[in-house]
């Protein structure tokens, strides 16, 4: 019986062949892009060799995710153990987020915490590409912006 692969990493499929905290990068760039699928028990080569504890690896997964991006990334992914001939691995899924630009907290909202997803690697955005990012997300101009206060008046308009 020949080993099945998952072909190749690319800018919606990444491989870990074990838990490695760096994650947080993958997640921030497939969000930060046009989403993906993180699997983590698969290697470099697309090889299944499978997790000897997924729901530790799972919950550890879930508290990285949830404790170093912003903003809030988790209403965008999905963490599931999955059996692939024969071995568990886990099948992290990124949709891409409306938030954006989302960052590594420790590092902030500049180009050493905002990663973006180009081909098969994780690229950091610069100070230019982060400002496109939120012109896109949030419009142009401050009078399109949508306020929290919306009982507005003229009175200053008025007065003046």
């Amino acid at each position: 019986m020949t080993k099945e692969t998952l072909a190749y990493e690319n800018i919606d499929r990444e491989f870990k062949e074990l838990y490695v905290s760096d994650i947080k990068k993958t997640v921030v760039a497939f969000a930060n892009t046009e989403g993906g699928i993180l699997y983590i028990g698969i290697n470099d080569a697309g090889e299944v060799v499978g997790l000897p504890n997924v729901d530790d690896v799972m919950q550890q997964t879930a508290n990285t995710l949830k404790d170093s991006i912003a903003p809030d990334v988790m209403p965008f992914v999905k963490i599931r153990a999955v059996t692939r001939e024969g071995k568990q691995i886990i099948e992290v899924a990124v949709q891409n987020g409306t938030s954006r630009p989302y960052y590594i907290r420790e590092k902030g909202l500049k180009p050493s915490g905002v990663y973006i997803r180009q081909g098969s690697s994780n690229q950091q955005l610069s100070d230019e590409g982060i400002r496109r990012m939120l012109i896109e997300v949030n419009g142009k101009s401050y009078e399109s912006m949508r306020s929290m206060q919306q009982e507005l008046t003229f009175t200053a308009l008025r007065k003046h």
